[in-house]
């Protein structure tokens, strides 16, 4: 009996040293949910790719909402227009049946993934330090295009990310730079605001590399560019072996100046009267034979485009994963689900007898 107490004693001692389930989990709950260890959180890739995979969706709902809301006011363009017109009702329904085609033929366009690889690149036509322009291929179709491909780090990187904002702040674009450096007006890179004179700026700078063979103040650094510009009374000079005449230098000085002495200022008469353009008969422009016609052969004649090396060309890497990967895997998601396509590219106005109802009313459903 006294052996059994003494066991009985021993088991209850035990039983006030270990704690019960219950009280751990009272305790746990009073102290709170205990800290995740290092590897239960996320990687950084883990979070890029939550950030990525939301901003995808946002985007998608925005651009099917905002999709729904141009096909309305299309339908709604139209039909107004078709009320103001003097068209038959068989006229008109035939038309509002083809714009619903088009419609149609536009969401199926929207719903279709394109991307570099399903084009073939041949010859490159331009390259900047954003990227390049090549003539390429559809595979599928056979037709030529002239594709830009851009490099998304560098245009971070010089400062571009600002054109991702653009919708919401559509007021301060009055006050931004935008456009290449070399024939920005120098009051729009002191923020001063600018109207329309600031083209007549870059008019002259355009005529100046023209002429002279190189941008008036061109420099390898863009910040160097602008300094320039800002600066032009000291950095605009004409070189002696471009032996540009006196009514092209003044041109040039009159149109490369300050804004309240800028010719164009009050209208583009200020430009055509100048001696520069003395003999050009301004009314008969277009019925003038151009003093250059380029040769063209065929849609794939690049023989009047600049010369590029293709060995550092972006264009020969190839995506070795899907789409879905490549964005979920993005460093930058601003960029993420973008994509542009116009509903002018259905809108070929082929129905037979539509052409004229729409160049006599003056109706275009684009």
């Amino acid at each position: 009996m006294e052996s059994a107490r003494c066991w009985f004693g021993r088991l209850r001692s035990k039983d006030k040293a270990r704690p019960s389930k219950k009280k751990e989990a009272s305790s746990n709950g009073k102290e709170g949910t205990r800290a995740p260890s290092s590897e239960e959180l996320p990687s950084n890739v883990t979070k890029q790719r939550v950030a990525a995979a939301k901003q995808y969706i946002e985007n998608h709902y925005k651009k099917q909402m905002k999709d729904l809301q141009e096909r309305r006011e299309r339908r709604d363009m139209l039909e107004k227009k078709l009320a103001d017109a003097e068209v038959t009702e068989e006229e008109q329904s035939n038309l509002i049946k083809y714009l619903e085609k088009k419609e149609t033929e536009f969401m199926r366009i929207l719903r279709h993934k394109m991307g570099a690889d399903d084009f073939e690149p041949l010859t490159m036509i331009g390259k900047g330090a954003f990227g390049e322009v090549r003539i390429c291929k559809e595979k599928s179709t056979g037709h030529v295009y002239a594709m830009k491909k851009l490099k998304k780090s560098e245009m971070l990187r010089r400062g571009q990310e600002q054109l991702q904002h653009w919708q919401r702040n559509r007021r301060m674009l009055a006050y931004s730079t935008v456009g290449t450096p070399d024939y920005i007006a120098p009051e729009v890179l002191l923020k001063k605001g600018y109207g329309m004179e600031c083209d007549w700026w870059s008019l002259g700078a355009i005529m100046y590399e023209m002429l002279v063979g190189y941008p008036p103040f061109y420099s390898d650094e863009p910040m160097s560019t602008c300094r320039k510009i800002v600066n032009w009374k000291t950095h605009l000079k004409f070189p002696e072996e471009a032996r540009l005449s006196p009514e092209a230098k003044d041109l040039i000085c009159r149109l490369l100046c300050n804004v309240e002495l800028r010719l164009g200022t009050k209208g583009a008469h200020e430009i055509k009267a100048h001696p520069w353009f003395e003999g050009v008969e301004w009314e008969k422009l277009y019925q003038m034979k151009a003093a250059f016609i380029p040769e063209v052969n065929d849609e794939l004649d690049t023989q009047n485009f600049e010369k590029f090396d293709e060995d550092d060309s972006q264009m020969h890497t190839p995506n070795k994963s899907g789409p879905w990967r490549k964005m979920l895997s993005s460093k930058d998601i601003n960029f993420v689900g973008y994509t542009y396509k116009n509903f002018e590219i259905v809108n070929d106005h082929q129905l037979p007898g539509i052409g004229n109802i729409l160049s006599c009313s003056c109706i275009d459903i684009a």
